[in-house]
């Protein structure tokens, strides 16, 4: 069975230059023997997250969280959880990234408050900039995915300055890194294909009082 590489594009445009971007590190990760889909954000609507996690940690999960959890997110959650390796792709807007990739982020809590759901899962990040700011942009999702259990593939941080490009091909150089990262997704995808790996016990539980062997805040 083949590898299942999705990719997540967070701009407001399905044909813009983030999709472009995203589409050849799919097609480079088609080469390499993976079955692959992107997912447009825009296309699955959903509300931002409610905090719930600072109340009632319990009601931060996959099948507890109150906003659903089947509305839009629960359809971008499942694709999530049934991909073997993940592209996350988002414009820059002021420095940082979209709003939509934003809001995703922080629905994803729910996918690691009871447990890293995505532990060991390769990912790649890509960020298209009109000028500046997307080493911003790549750096505020990696920290956060890379806590929920995401890893990181070789070389596949790829960001493009448009600069007036009519098309981001014109850039040889950086259609090679984005043929390089979905390469280098698919190797490490194959080789932590069935890995285990370690996880502390859910955060919120080192809050609970008298649990046993573990030491509270």
């Amino acid at each position: 069975m083949s590898l299942r590489v999705l990719g997540v594009n967070a701009s407001a445009r399905t044909d813009g230059f983030t999709a472009e971007l995203l589409d050849e590190v799919l097609e480079a990760a088609r080469r390499q023997g993976a079955t692959t889909e992107r997912l447009d954000l825009v296309r699955y609507p959903f509300p931002f997250c409610a905090g719930n996690y600072s109340q009632d940690p319990a009601s931060c999960g996959p099948d507890t969280c109150v906003q659903g959890p089947w509305d839009g997110f629960g359809k971008v959650a499942d694709k999530l959880l049934q991909a073997d390796a993940v592209v996350f792709a988002t414009p820059v807007y002021w420095f940082s990234l979209s709003a939509r990739m934003k809001a995703l982020l922080e629905r994803m809590t729910s996918m690691e408050n009871q447990g890293l759901l995505n532990l060991g899962k390769p990912m790649a990040l890509l960020a298209v900039a009109e000028e500046e700011g997307a080493s911003q942009a790549l750096s505020q999702m990696l920290l956060p995915l890379s806590y929920m259990g995401f890893v990181l593939a070789p070389l596949g941080l790829v960001y493009a300055h448009r600069r007036g490009a009519i098309s981001l091909k014109e850039n040889t150089e950086l259609m090679e890194d984005a043929r390089i990262a979905g390469e280098n997704l698919v190797l490490m995808a194959e080789r932590l294909r069935g890995a285990s790996f370690r996880e502390p016990l859910p955060s919120y539980q080192y809050r609970l009082p008298r649990l046993p062997g573990v030491a509270a805040d």
